[in-house]
């Protein structure tokens, strides 16, 4: 239920689009729904999958217990408004 509360906020931004493999999508790369440090491991294996490029989307009052440093260069971060609090750095195409 939690998770669906924060999916439907995260949807309002224009930068969210729905996606049937991922949780969303940001500007076109995949995110992965993490609402605590438990379910960080699921979603570098679910990021994994798109060649580890890609989101993590938490709520910003758990920030606290993230240390973005620890998360792969090739993650970015996100909060429920879809606001960048940490960028990917994906390869130029």
């Amino acid at each position: 239920m939690m998770t669906e509360d924060f999916k439907s906020k995260l949807l309002t931004s224009s930068k969210i689009t729905t996606s049937d493999e991922w949780d969303a999508l940001y500007n076109g790369f995949p995110v992965v729904i993490a609402l605590s440090t438990d379910e960080l491991e699921d979603s570098f294996t679910k990021l994994n999958n798109a060649d580890g490029y890609g989101y993590i989307a938490t709520w910003r009052k758990n920030l606290f217990s993230f240390n973005p440093k620890l998360l792969s260069k090739r993650c970015g971060l996100i909060d429920e408004n879809a606001n960048l609090l940490k960028a990917a750095r994906i390869p130029k195409k």
